[in-house]
Parts: structure tokens; C-alpha cells; sequence
């Protein structure tokens, strides 16, 4: 892993100012420059009678980590003999009857328990809500642990039996609280640079194992958004992926990450000036024309949304799928609507929309469909503007005035040199003029 911070900047603080933002406001922090954004609250500090009472609890969740690791480590212990025997067993059934090992296990029957999305369950909704039922008021240090309120949930009643209804609202609520947690804003600097500083190291974590398994590159810069923020700016690449940007671009990683940090602190922008009707309109037509170039694999491509399905679904093969419903489809530069922008970039970052290739046989099926609804009469695509001198012939521009084009000499024609100046005969007229000078 590659990884580099940059402390501070080379430039003075009036060099990146922000922009010209009102005396009287306030933008000591992040969740201030974003007043009408949900606000995580940072936890209070202890007092000593809680913080003797943490350490009490740290102390008994040490013991009985201690505890629970001996037994997982006589029941590993007890697993590896109980295998070591089973394959004992199966060896000697392979010799007995003359086949293989891997024989004998394939019809010993295996599955495959693979790890599903962990969606929200109706358990950890029923304990969510219970949760914030008897914890609401009670202060840090005293609050209920989680097996205190499983219990609490199992002697309810009127938690248990459930109607459909009941059980949905109750997940609907827990998925409402997980996503305000996600999208809203740290209540300090230093709460949002610590978690700036986690996230980038799981993600640095999660890109370097990438890496290995799959021999990607991969590289990411990051910086602070306003003068007043506390994180720092840093970069991180995979390998030696840092070379690109030395070799192809002559520049260095830590000069990046400078520039970077300068036009993020000069522009200085909030979630609302960052999500404008025009800045979006430059995301969504940056992603939509990436995503096709990716899938067509040419770099000189742009989408045609008046001839979408002639010059794109047709000629290319290429469709698109989970285009947000309620959008109309058409270029993100000719809406207006912030929503609707907001929604199309979403889709584009999460995967819901996407390109992708039309098989041979859907290609053909839909050419079909075209050609029928041709032979109806029915115009497909938007037709090009018919010229005002259709018909008319023109010159072509700059041939007018251009020499006449030489003759291709046949390869059996003879060919003569040109004379020299030595036996250019003179005629009189040149003599005379000659002797009258």
C-alpha cells in the first residue's frame, strides 16, 4: 500500500478563502455550512462515576472474551478431529470400493451456504424500536445493554404476533433511521475528520486486498472542502499505480493533492451550492457518456437521444435499464428539475442504471421491430433538417481557385529529361536586349 498525507498547503489562507459568503454566517464546521441537513450529535463526555462503571464493563467484557475464546478454541479443537476422522472414513471407503475420494464426498452430498445482504430483519427492528423506547431519556453510562433489551422484546407482548402491517412499519422505521444516520452531517470538525480518517482506512484496507486478489489498480484522492475543516489531504494508490501520474502526466502525487485541496477550499461549497440544477447536468452527462464509452469501447462517442433507437440501440447494440421512472428520457442538459437530475445521478452512482449489450438474438428481434413499424409508415427516429438549397449545386469551398490535376503518366509512356540551362537556346530578341543594356 501506498499512502501519503499532506499536512498543509504551500498557499496562505487568504490564497483559498472561500467564496464570498455573508459576515454573520457561520462556517466554523461542516453540519453549520448545512443548516437545513440532519445533524449527528457528538456523545457527551463521561463523568467519573460513569466512566468508573465503562470500566467496570470493559473489564467483564474482557473476562468473558477470554472465556468464550477457550471454548471456540475446544470446540475448533474437537472439529479438526472430528474431520480428521471423516476423512479417515471416507478414504477407507474409496479403497474398499475402488473409487476416489472425491467421489465418495460428492455423494456424501455438500452445500454451498453462501452469505446473503444483510437486509433489515424484523428482530433487529423490534429491538430498534424497543431501544429507543427505554434509552431515549436515560443518560450515557446507564442505558440498556443489547441482551438487556432482546429480553425486554421476548416478554412484550405486545411485540409478539404481529400483523403484516405492524411488522412492515417497524422495518420501515429502522430503514429510515439507517439511511438518516448515512446522509446526514457530523455536528463537529473534529467528528467528521475522524470519520473521514476511518472510512479512508477501510477503504484503503478493502482496495489494497482488492488488488491482490484481482491485480487491479487502483489509486484515490482526498481533501478537505473548506479552510476550516481539520481533515487533511492524503492520497493513496495500489502497487506502483503512483508511477502513471509521473510518467504520463508529470506530476507528482503530492502536488495533486495540493491542487486538489486549493480548488475544493476556493470553491468552499455546501451539499445545496454543491447540488445545483448545472453542476448536476454536468454529472449525469459526464456519467452517461463514460458509461457508453466503456460499453462501445470508443472514446469519440456521444449519446444521440433524438435517434436513440437508430443510432444507438440499432447500429450499436447498446441499451440502457433502470432509467428512474417519472424522468423523461432525454439529455440531463435539457432538464431543469433538480430532482430529476438528483435522481438519474443516484442511479448512474449505485448501478440501478446502467448500459449494457443487446444479445445477438435481442438485436435482431429489435431490428424486426423496427422494420415493421417502417413498413407501416411510421418515421422512426427524428429525420435531419432538410437543407434550404436541397438540390441546388454548389462549389465546393476552396476548389475553385485550385490548379488543374495532373494526368497519371502510363507506365509505358516515355519519359524525357528536362533540359539543362546549359543548351537553352537564346533568341535575338534576348541578344539585343542584352547588347542595348
Amino acid at each position: 500500500m501506498v499512502r501519503a498525507s499532506i499536512t498543509s498547503l504551500q498557499t496562505t489562507n487568504s490564497q483559498i478563502s472561500p467564496t464570498e459568503i455573508p459576515a454573520d454566517a457561520n462556517n466554523s464546521s461542516w453540519a453549520a455550512r448545512n443548516p437545513n441537513r440532519p445533524v449527528l450529535m457528538s456523545r457527551a463526555p463521561l463523568n467519573a462515576a460513569q466512566k468508573a462503571q465503562a470500566n467496570a464493563r470493559r473489564a467483564s467484557r474482557k473476562f468473558s472474551t477470554a472465556q468464550r475464546k477457550e471454548t471456540e478454541d475446544a470446540l475448533t479443537s474437537a472439529i479438526q478431529q472430528l474431520l480428521a476422522d471423516q476423512n479417515d472414513k471416507i478414504n477407507a471407503i474409496a479403497l474398499e470400493h475402488g473409487v476416489t475420494q472425491d467421489k465418495v464426498k460428492k455423494l456424501m452430498g455438500g452445500e454451498k451456504h453462501y452469505k446473503g445482504h444483510r437486509n433489515v430483519q424484523l428482530a433487529n427492528a423490534l429491538i430498534h424500536v424497543k431501544a429507543q423506547e427505554v434509552n431515549a431519556d436515560r443518560p450515557r453510562g446507564a442505558k440498556y445493554s443489547l441482551d438487556e433489551i432482546r429480553e425486554m422484546v421476548k416478554d412484550d407482548e405486545a411485540l409478539q404476533n404481529l400483523s403484516l402491517q405492524d411488522q412492515q412499519e417497524y422495518i420501515d422505521r429502522l430503514n429510515e433511521h439507517r439511511a438518516l444516520r448515512n446522509m446526514s452531517v457530523r455536528a463537529s470538525n473534529t467528528a467528521a475528520a475522524c470519520d473521514a480518517q476511518s472510512t479512508l482506512d477501510n477503504v484503503f484496507k478493502m482496495l489494497d486486498a482488492l488488488a491482490v486478489r484481482t491485480g487491479i489498480y487502483a489509486c484515490l484522492f482526498a481533501s478537505r472542502g473548506h479552510v476550516y475543516d481539520t481533515a487533511q489531504a492524503t492520497w493513496f494508490g495500489t502497487n506502483n499505480v503512483m508511477d502513471f501520474w509521473e510518467d504520463v502526466l508529470q506530476m507528482e502525487a503530492d502536488e495533486i493533492a495540493r491542487k486538489l485541496e486549493q480548488w475544493a477550499c476556493m470553491a468552499g461549497r455546501n451539499i445545496d451550492e454543491r447540488e445545483t440544477v448545472q453542476n448536476m447536468q454536468r454529472v449525469c452527462t459526464r456519467l452517461l457518456n463514460s458509461g457508453l464509452r466503456t460499453v462501445a469501447k470508443r472514446r469519440d462517442i456521444r449519446i444521440n437521444y433524438a435517434n436513440f433507437d437508430v443510432a444507438i440501440k440499432e447500429k450499436l447494440g447498446i441499451d440502457i435499464r433502470g432509467w428512474p421512472e417519472g424522468v423523461p428520457f432525454q439529455s440531463p442538459t435539457s432538464l431543469n428539475d433538480l430532482n430529476a437530475l438528483l435522481k438519474i445521478r443516484d442511479a448512474l452512482k449505485d448501478g440501478s442504471c446502467r448500459w449494457f449489450r443487446l444479445s445477438p438474438r435481442q438485436r435482431e428481434e429489435y431490428s424486426a421491430q423496427l422494420a415493421a413499424r417502417r413498413k407501416k409508415g411510421e418515421v422512426v427516429g427524428k429525420p435531419r433538417k432538410k437543407r434550404a438549397d436541397a438540390g441546388v449545386q454548389r462549389k465546393r469551398k476552396g476548389k475553385e481557385n485550385a490548379p488543374p490535376r495532373k494526368r497519371a503518366r502510363g507506365s509505358g509512356s516515355s519519359t524525357q529529361a528536362p533540359k539543362s540551362t546549359e543548351y537553352v537556346e537564346t533568341t535575338d530578341e534576348d541578344n539585343t536586349s542584352g547588347d542595348d543594356v
